[in-house]
Parts: structure tokens; sequence; C-alpha cells
């Protein structure tokens, strides 16, 4: 069944999405949906998200904890615990608003299963939706993946908060002591992104290792970065750097140059506040 075009506005962008066409009645089967990005609740006309605005118990409170501040780059990120009902109820709009985009990666009925990281931006008229990340609560030890799903919104795509997304889900799992790896199938734009992210975190393991004096290992790489083996070879695979055996152990290689970009990017564990969510 074909998707059908829609435009979503805010008031601050407009942007396109594809919606199925069992979703459509959602959006009020027009070709334009005005979105308020704090509450994330749809309304059929400009006139009607105005008034919405004037009210809007969301504008500068969102029903979540706030586990990362970005003063500088003003932007924060805030857990929605699907099973709270006031959380539950924003999680769903905000699956919804991702049919939008990920058609195959979403559902609406089961948020209770899940957290979402929603990354707002931050100004004078309050919370502005990004993007975000969910994760399925841990239901057995086997579960090991770090992040189900991750979104940022078109007007947002150029700022990097794909990439700290991403990093924030391994953070956050490392805080946990948690070694884990995204939910498969990956999307083509989504394993690029994993990749370029696997590729900075096993150098940020290498560089503690090496501050460590502890043998760069395969292993060691596992529990530092906080990805699986699997993924960590993926990343020297493609980070094509020089791995050797020598008499003092393992040795791997990175240039300066590379080791400077890669602090450059590294996300600042100061400004998370993640204390862990009881399951």
């Amino acid at each position: 069944m074909q998707n059908v075009p829609i435009e979503v506005a805010t008031t601050r962008y407009r942007f396109c999405g594809q919606a199925e066409a069992s979703v459509t009645s959602f959006f009020g089967n027009g070709q334009t949906v005005y979105l308020c990005d704090s509450c994330l609740s749809t309304f059929i006309t400009a006139d009607h998200l105005q008034q919405h605005l004037q009210r809007c118990s969301n504008a500068f409170w969102i029903p979540g904890d706030e586990v990362y501040r970005d003063a500088q780059r003003r932007f924060c990120v805030f857990e929605l615990d699907g099973r709270k009902p006031l959380c539950g109820i924003m999680a769903r709009r905000l699956c919804l608003l991702t049919k939008l985009f990920l058609t195959d990666k979403v559902t609406l009925d089961d948020v209770h299963f899940f957290s979402f990281n929603t990354l707002f931006e931050v100004d004078d008229e309050g919370f502005h939706l990004a993007g975000y990340f969910s994760k399925e609560w841990k239901s057995s030890s086997s579960c090991i993946n770090t992040l189900s799903c991750v979104m940022v919104l078109p007007p947002f795509r150029s700022k990097g908060y794909g990439g700290f997304l991403v990093r924030l889900s391994y953070e956050i799992a490392r805080s946990e002591n948690m070694v884990g790896t995204p939910e498969r199938p990956l999307s083509k734009s989504g394993n690029a992104l994993f990749r370029k992210v696997w590729r900075d975190e096993v150098l940020f393991a290498v560089f503690l290792l090496e501050e460590q004096g502890t043998p760069v290992t395969v292993c060691e790489l596992s529990k530092q970065s906080g990805l699986i083996i699997e993924d960590v070879l993926v990343a020297l695979h493609d980070l094509d750097v020089l791995f050797s055996i020598g008499k003092q152990g393992p040795l791997l290689v990175v240039n300066a140059a590379e080791k400077e970009r890669c602090a450059q990017r590294r996300l600042d564990k100061e400004k998370l506040h993640w204390t862990g969510t009881p399951i």
C-alpha cells in the first residue's frame, strides 16, 4: 500500500514525512499536520495549534527525569518511562510522529516496554523536540540491546544529534556496567551512523587503556567501550589501524591527528545525570 506524504508544521519549521494509510487518520487525513513540539500533540489547523500553545503544560516542563544538559548548546535530554501514565502519553505521541520517518521500526501499542531518551532544544519559548532514542527495559540477562530505535527530526539532522544520541546510549550502558549493541536489523543510514560511533568508542577505549597501562586486547576494548566484541571487530576493521602482538603484549597504534579528532567528539560525562530507572 502506497504511503501518503504529510507535511509537519511547527512554529519554527516545516518538513515532510511519509505516513502509512493505516495511521493517516491520526493526523486528521490532511496534507499538513500542525505539531506542538513541546508536548507532541497534533492539530489540523494552525489556529488550533496557536490556541493550544497559549496553555500547553509541557512548554517548560517535560514529564520525565532529566539525564543530560548542555547549557552551551542549549539542549537537554529527558528519559520518558513508557510505563508511567504521563510519560506514556508523550511516548505514544512520539512513536506516532516517528511513523512518518521510520515506518518499520515503531509500534504504537507497546510503549510500556521502553524508555525514551528524548532530546529537546531549549529557548525562551520552552522545549522543542529534536530527536530521541528508545531502549527496551531489560527483561533478562540475555537482553543486550543498548538501543532500539533512534530518530532525529529532519530540521535537526545537520547538528550531530544522531551521533550524540548513540554515544549517550553507550555512556548510559557503561554506567550500568552493560556491554551491548543496537537492536537489529539496522537500516542503511543507521548502519553508517553506528559504525562511525563504534570507531570513536573503540578509540576512546584505546586511549583509556593506554593511560591505565592496561594491555590493549579485543576483550578489554569491549569492556571499556561497552560494545560487544563483534562491533569492536567491525570498528577495528573500519579504522584500519595497526594492531600487532609484541613482547609487551598487544599494541594498537593510532596517529596523533586521529586522536585529536576523536577527543573533540567525546561526550561530556560531567553533563550526564544518569542514576538509572528501576526495572
